[in-house]
C-alpha cells in the first residue's frame, strides 16, 4: 500500500518573486537588481546602509516587505 504525498517546491520559478515574502540573495538580485557582492557589504556592520535581513545559521533570507519599507525610507526626491 503506497502513501500519496504532495510536496511542496517553494524553490520554484512557478511562484513570481512579488509574491514571496521570503527571499534569498538571488532572488533579492532579480527582484531589486542589487548585486549579491553589495548585499553583502551592505549587511556589513561597518556599513552605513544597515539592509534589513535574517540570518538562520549561514543562510541569509531577505524579507520582501522590510525591503520594500528600506526603499521607501530611503527615497531620495531630486530637486
Amino acid at each position: 500500500m503506497s502513501v500519496n504525498s504532495k510536496v511542496v517546491n517553494y524553490t520554484s520559478k512557478d511562484v513570481k518573486l512579488q509574491d514571496k515574502r521570503w527571499l534569498n540573495s538571488i532572488e533579492l538580485e532579480e527582484y531589486i537588481g542589487w548585486s549579491r557582492s553589495w548585499q553583502s557589504k551592505a549587511r556589513m556592520s561597518s556599513s552605513a546602509v544597515n539592509l534589513p535581513y535574517k540570518k538562520i545559521g549561514k543562510f541569509v533570507v531577505y524579507d520582501r516587505y522590510e525591503i520594500d519599507a528600506f526603499i521607501e525610507e530611503h527615497t531620495v526626491i531630486g530637486g
